[in-house]
């Protein structure tokens, strides 16, 4: 049975069934969420915790409907839905190749202005044909004077900065897909001069990865969602693109580490691909 974890192991969980289905979804609130343009999640008819429940944290988006993360890194976890017989889990959490593919884009007419879909898949408003209303995109934007905005989800964070971004790319490292829950990472580098935080720098939870020089984590305690994050061993502040309210101002690079890709997901855009680290 798939078996899924944090990215620092205090929580694991298996899936109850074999994945119904996959799909990636575009709403606002998975993109803030995850930090990237989109999420990918399978249906399953639940979970069970192996480790760690006590680590778990939630935040309801909705009625019914609560966001799961890990306490400690930050990690995206199934979600929980009262009274439902089923979950949605994050993709990225789970390990190895999970059998199955994507087959729609949800939420499409939410997706990131700056995000492209790269691929054929059928795309709806909200979960499918005749499933009722698309979530409604909330105008966060904050652009002044040519600042670029972000925010996490329950609004508790903002940020912003100034200038051009030096660097944007989209990591498909496992350690990414991991602590994010989806397909990969997208990455905005801003010097750090550039860049400040307009509130709730208190809130920010950071976590460091012990088996890594640089790699880590930032997100807000309240929400989970995913939060701009300096390595004292980087010259740059790293910038999930899925928080952003303004478009980042700048075209991605390329992808890196698709060696570790995961196999459910396929590369279909123009951009340059690396093995590793270019």
């Amino acid at each position: 049975m798939n078996q899924g974890s944090c990215l620092c192991g205090a929580v694991k969980f298996q899936l109850l069934s074999e994945p119904e289905m996959m799909m990636h979804c575009h709403c606002s609130i998975c993109r803030k969420i995850h930090g990237t343009p989109f999420a990918t999640y399978v249906k399953t008819s639940g979970v069970k915790w192996l480790a760690g429940e006590d680590k778990i944290r939630h935040f309801q988006t909705s009625e019914n409907f609560h966001r799961c993360f890990c306490g400690d890194c930050g990690s995206v976890l199934p979600e929980t839905i009262d009274g439902a017989d089923f979950s949605f889990v994050a993709a990225g959490a789970l390990e190895g190749d999970i059998n199955v593919r994507p087959e729609k884009h949800i939420f499409a007419t939410s997706k990131a202005d700056w995000y492209e879909i790269p691929d054929d898949l059928p795309q709806y408003e909200s979960y499918g044909p005749q499933a009722g209303d698309g979530v409604p995109r909330e105008d966060r934007s904050g652009q002044v004077d040519g600042a670029v905005a972000g925010s996490c989800q329950c609004g508790d964070v903002a940020f912003q900065y100034t200038s051009e971004a030096k660097l944007m790319m989209w990591c498909h490292c496992s350690r990414c897909r991991k602590v994010k829950g989806a397909a990969h990472a997208t990455n905005v580098f801003v010097p750090p001069e550039n860049f400040k935080w307009i509130r709730g720098e208190e809130k920010v939870v950071i976590y460091d990865h012990a088996e890594a020089e640089r790699f880590g984590n930032s997100f807000c305690q309240q929400c989970g969602s995913s939060m701009p994050r300096k390595s004292d061993n980087s010259p740059m502040v790293n910038i999930p693109a899925g928080a952003l309210d303004d478009s980042p101002g700048i075209e991605t690079k390329g992808h890196i580490f698709v060696g570790s890709k995961a196999d459910w997901y396929e590369i279909k855009d123009k951009y340059n691909q690396f093995e590793a680290m270019p």
